[in-house]
C-alpha cells in the first residue's frame, strides 16, 4: 500500500504567540516551528499500518516556506520513507483551494492509495484543505477517522492507477458514542481525528537516517498554481483577554460559602 500524509507547519503548541505589528497576523521571531498536531496523528496511523506491513510506503507532503524543510525531516525521523517541498514565492500564505490544488498535482504524481491529512490545523482551525483536496481529486472523503484497515476490494473495483484488485480499506470513522465503519474501494482522501495511540517520538537512528535524505522541492507556479487565488482575509487578530486571579472563598459554615459561590458564579462571573 502506498499512503501520502499532507501536513503543515505551525508555531509549536507549547510557544506562546504574539500578535504582529500589523494586527493581522502572528509575530514569527523567535518562534519554535512543529507539525500540526492532528497532523501527526495522521502519520501515527500511516505508519501503523507501516509497522503491520513493512511493504507500505509512506510519503509526507507540505506546502510552505523554505524552514518547512524541518517539519519535513521531522516526519522522515518518525519513519516516512520520502518527502516533498513545495514552496517558491507565495508558497508560504498560500490557502483554502489554491492550497488544495498545489497538493492535488503532487498526489497525482505520486498516485497513492490513501491520503491522509489532520482533521484540522492548529494555527487556523478552518479544517478546509482536507475536503478540498478530495473534491478537486474527484475521490471520496471521509472525515473524523481514527483508523483504517485493509481489506478485499469489492467486485470490480479499480485503484488510483485503474488496475482491477486495488487496494481497498475499512476506515472508522468517530461519530457521537462510538464508530462507524467504512469501505473505501479505491483511492480517497482521510482526514484523520486524535485517535488513541499517540504519535511517535522519532528516533536516534531516524534522526540521522532523516539528515542524510534527500527531500526534492516543486515549485508551486512550475505546477501551474496560482499562490496568490481565492482567500480569505484576516481583517485583526487580538490575544484573549487576560485572566483573572482565583478567590478562595475560606472557611466556614459550608452552606454560607456555597451561598457565597452561587452569588459570586451569578453576579460577578455571570455564568449562572
Amino acid at each position: 500500500m502506498k499512503l501520502l500524509v499532507c501536513v503543515k507547519q505551525v508555531p509549536d503548541s507549547t510557544v506562546r504567540v504574539k500578535v504582529a505589528a500589523d494586527g493581522r497576523s502572528v509575530e514569527t521571531g523567535g518562534i519554535t516551528w512543529a507539525i500540526s498536531p492532528y497532523d501527526e496523528y495522521a502519520i501515527e496511523l500511516a505508519l501503523g499500518r507501516k509497522d503491520a506491513d513493512p511493504q507500505t510506503t509512506v510519503s509526507v507532503v507540505t506546502v510552505g516556506a523554505a524552514r518547512a524543510r524541518d517539519t519535513l525531516r521531522q516526519a522522515l525521523a518518525m519513519g516516512c520513507d520520502d518527502a516533498v517541498l513545495v514552496t517558491g514565492e507565495g508558497a508560504e500564505t498560500v490557502e483554502g483551494l489554491a492550497l488544495a490544488a498545489a497538493l492535488a498535482k503532487v498526489v497525482e504524481e505520486a498516485r497513492p492509495d490513501l491520503v491522509l491529512c489532520g482533521r484540522q490545523a492548529s494555527d487556523d482551525e478552518q479544517g478546509l484543505v482536507g475536503p478540498a483536496l478530495a473534491e478537486i481529486l474527484g475521490w471520496p472523503h471521509l472525515a473524523a477517522v481514527t483508523r483504517f484497515a485493509p481489506t478485499e476490494p469489492a467486485q470490480g473495483s479499480s485503484g488510483p492507477a485503474g488496475a482491477p484488485g486495488a487496494a481497498a480499506v475499512d476506515v472508522w470513522k468517530e461519530v457521537e458514542g462510538g464508530h462507524e465503519v467504512w469501505r473505501a474501494d479505491g483511492p480517497a482522501v482521510l482526514t484523520v481525528q486524535k485517535s488513541e495511540k499517540e504519535p511517535r517520538y522519532p528516533s536516534l537512528p531516524g534522526i540521522m537516517k532523516a539528515k542524510r535524505k534527500e527531500i526534492p522541492e516543486r515549485d508551486i507556479a512550475a505546477l501551474g498554481v496560482d499562490p496568490g487565488g481565492p482567500r480569505l482575509e484576516v481583517l485583526t487578530m487580538e490575544p484573549p483577554p487576560a485572566r483573572g486571579g482565583g478567590r478562595i472563598l475560606g472557611d466556614g459554615d459550608v452552606r454560607e460559602i456555597a451561598r457565597e459561590l452561587v452569588r459570586a458564579l451569578r453576579d460577578e462571573a455571570k455564568v449562572l
